[in-house]
């Protein structure tokens, strides 16, 4: 290993679901975490709340998990996190520490991996992206955010019933991963998302406790077509047709319930004229959409005129209101508001640079 290597590691937030696509659409937002990652003699994390300066960090776990699959030690390494993502409130926030530890364990002391570097900056080979997006869904247990978080723009994928054979380098027996299919596509430009963010965590589990555990003939065929559409919206960059294509029956009925506010602030997303809306991953951030600067600007004028003087009951319904007081401005405490963060679409997803120390 090199002691004097060092790589920052930028990954993108992500919005998955994206109204119908449960568990399968996802898309990436110019939100991000970054890691600086360099070889030592002991493990250490800072950067982030003491509670996750530990071992049992996730972006730790995920850099020797990769390296088990990978067949390669995993020796100690220094993170410094700068986190912007806020944490279990529907944007990747574990997908971005997944994939960032990945990145790490793929590039450290790995002269096998299927990457080339170009004026410092890592450019990843199909083999290399295949290993970060098999292994991170392998992590993450579903691909709708770890697939844009590595790729960026607007990404479709399902996990195969194929175990992966063959990744950056020989598997070693037993490997649990199995192959991810996925396609990508550029988001426009001019689209704007628009992330509305409650000052509660909601997490994953929680809110996939509360979903039905069947679903009707006619319910399927509602979410199917309504998914392929969201995909096609974006083929042919019509925010019209992406927001009649945002309903949903299979999870955003059912985690609304554990969202105080969502009826109120979707009603005057609608009002200000977003084009689509939808309930970001597993929420608690809801998510509108708009096109162009002009209607951006305007949106975010009234929304945030909205969600100044807007008093939610704060009922949590047994949800720890812990707020991550690093991630877009937010702090802590009674009387906590909503805030709005306007984002633009990434369409590169992770980057990787290399320097000395």
């Amino acid at each position: 290993m090199n002691m004097q290597e060092v790589l920052t590691i930028r990954v993108p937030a992500t919005s998955a679901n994206i109204g119908p696509g449960f568990d399968t659409l996802g898309l990436a937002l110019s939100l991000y975490n970054e890691f600086e990652v360099s070889c030592a003699s002991t493990w250490r994390v800072e950067g982030c709340d003491p509670a996750y300066c530990t071992d049992d960090n996730l972006f730790l776990r995920s850099y020797r998990y990769g390296r088990e699959q990978l067949g390669l030690e995993a020796f100690p390494i220094h993170v410094r996190i700068r986190s912007k993502i806020p944490v279990a409130r529907g944007l990747g926030s574990s997908a971005a520490l997944s994939v960032g530890g990945l990145v790490a364990a793929l590039l450290l002391g790995n002269k096998d991996a299927d990457v080339r570097w170009q004026a410092d900056k890592a450019v990843f080979g199909p083999r290399a992206v295949q290993f970060l997006l098999d292994v991170a869904t392998a992590v993450e247990g579903h691909p709708d955010n770890a697939v844009p978080a590595v790729c960026g723009g607007f990404c479709t994928a399902f996990v195969s019933d194929t175990p992966v054979v063959q990744q950056a380098v020989v598997q070693p027996e037993g490997a649990r991963v199995r192959r991810v299919v996925a396609s990508r596509n550029s988001i426009p430009s001019s689209w704007r998302f628009h992330a509305i963010i409650p000052p509660f965590e909601l997490e994953t589990k929680r809110a996939r406790a509360v979903l039905p555990a069947t679903l009707s003939r006619t319910d399927a065929v509602f979410n199917i077509a309504r998914a392929v559409m969201v995909s096609q919206a974006v083929l042919k960059k019509d925010a019209q047709l992406l927001g009649l294509s945002c309903d949903d029956k299979l999870h955003q009925p059912y985690r609304k319930a554990l969202i105080p506010g969502y009826e109120e602030v979707k009603e005057a997303c609608i009002n200000y004229g977003a084009g689509a809306f939808w309930l970001s991953g597993s929420g608690p951030t809801l998510m509108a959409m708009t096109v162009g600067p002009a209607k951006s600007r305007e949106f975010s004028a009234q929304i945030d005129s909205f969600l100044t003087n807007f008093h939610a009951n704060t009922e949590t319904h047994g949800t720890e209101m812990r707020v991550h007081e690093a991630a877009v401005g937010l702090h802590n405490g009674p009387g906590v508001q909503w805030i709005h963060c306007c984002l633009r679409p990434d369409n590169q997803g992770v980057v990787c640079v290399q320097h000395s120390k």
